[in-house]
């Protein structure tokens, strides 16, 4: 059976450590990073140099070279990943401009942040998730993806601290 495991964080905001304790507990095999926090995932690969990443840059990763969307495959599902203030996720409460770009590349999971709010929900044949802050914050979450098989489902999970 083909089972995979995929951590995604967004708005770190100079937290590293939490990002730490979540990929100690989680052990996944692939990291999704939705920016804010570019220096925070510097670190990160550091301390897990084989743990593969996909990141964007946020709206707060002033002179980042990555970049702002990106497409891609992974365990046999098309990802879409932003940070989500390209695309008015603070004030589109139905998500219209992502939707729009992520159904444009065929996506089955679109992952944004931005809002520091937890989201996920099933619209159009995709599953949108939000990890949330995994950033300073009294309650801070991160998103997973797990893959088995055919099948898919996403989670939000808390740290507790």
């Amino acid at each position: 059976m083909n089972c995979m495991k995929i951590i995604v964080f967004s708005d770190s905001h100079g937290d590293v450590d939490h990002m730490i304790k979540a990929v100690r507990l989680e052990k996944p095999d692939l990291c999704f990073f939705l920016g804010d926090g570019e220096y925070d995932l510097t670190r990160l690969q550091r301390r897990f140099p084989s743990l593969p990443v996909n990141a964007v840059r946020g709206n707060c990763d002033l002179r980042s070279t990555l970049p702002r969307a990106l497409s891609c495959a992974a365990g046999g599902l098309r990802i879409f990943a932003t940070h989500g203030h390209l695309y008015g996720v603070k004030h589109d409460p139905i998500f219209r401009e992502l939707c729009r770009a992520a159904l444009e590349e065929n996506a089955d999971v679109v992952l944004f942040g931005h809002t520091h709010d937890p989201f996920r929900d099933r619209t159009m044949g995709m599953e949108l998730l939000n990890p949330g802050s995994i950033g300073p914050s009294t309650r801070p979450s991160y998103g997973l993806i797990l893959k088995d098989g055919d099948a898919f489902k996403t989670a939000i999970r808390y740290l507790s601290l």
